[in-house]
């Protein structure tokens, strides 16, 4: 099934009608309708929600921005971009989990992208694939936009993650979507530096979140799996 047209990396969004369908394909990829489970996962959210450290708006509004612009958010398009590109970044994007945990959860996610991606859009990605590798190889595939599928994939993340905070702190459903409407600029100016970096960028600094992740490896009781 060819649902657009596999073309070159260099190849341009033609019409406002692929344009449309890019769309489309985005957010299909990224509705919760979508078998890929990240609902399962909280990127060592829990542990953090379960020991105070994130209790409000402001904390996840904190906690986004660093791990947005200095951890995962910012290691992931990196890896996208160059993936995107061509770089075979697999074992590269494997080697910067943090924990054992975060190497399942993005292994899990990628291999149940790869799934639905091979059995229903007859695309193959190989087993094991990190998920924002098998994401970007995908885009590539079929010719959708890096910076729409940046975005796209960093909206998903924020609102998995804001979603852990509704049902955990709680917060409510008004508090995560003003949460998720404070993400758009941030999202946006996340996607716009990647342009100016390089594989040498990769790396973070959000210690809290990293050994958080570690700490819900041990949590006795524990709704998700990272």
């Amino acid at each position: 099934m060819e649902l657009v047209e596999p073309l070159t990396i260099n190849t341009k969004i033609k019409s406002k009608k692929d344009l449309k369908q890019a769309i489309q394909i985005l957010q299909t990829w990224f509705s919760p309708s979508f078998p890929v489970g990240s609902f399962s996962y909280s990127h060592g959210l829990e542990a953090m929600i379960n020991d105070n450290f994130i209790k409000s708006k402001e904390d996840i509004l904190d906690y986004l921005k660093c791990i947005l612009k200095h951890g995962t958010g910012k290691n992931d398009v990196i890896l996208m971009k160059y993936t995107y590109q061509g770089e075979d970044l697999n074992e590269l994007a494997l080697s910067l989990c943090p924990s054992k945990e975060r190497k399942i959860e993005s292994i899990e996610m990628g291999n149940a992208f790869r799934k639905v991606l091979g059995d229903s859009w007859d695309f193959k990605i190989l087993e094991n694939t990190a998920y924002p590798v098998a994401v970007a190889k995908a885009a590539r595939h079929f010719n959708i936009p890096l910076n729409l599928t940046v975005v796209s994939y960093l909206q998903s993340f924020v609102s998995n993650l804001i979603n852990v905070c509704i049902k955990h702190i709680p917060i409510g459903q008004k508090i995560g979507q003003d949460c998720i409407i404070n993400t758009y600029d941030l999202i946006r100016e996340v996607e716009k530096e990647s342009e100016t970096l390089n594989l040498e960028d990769l790396g973070g600094i959000c210690f809290n979140s990293d050994i958080y992740s570690i700490k819900h490896e041990n949590l006795k009781i524990r709704i998700y799996k990272t």
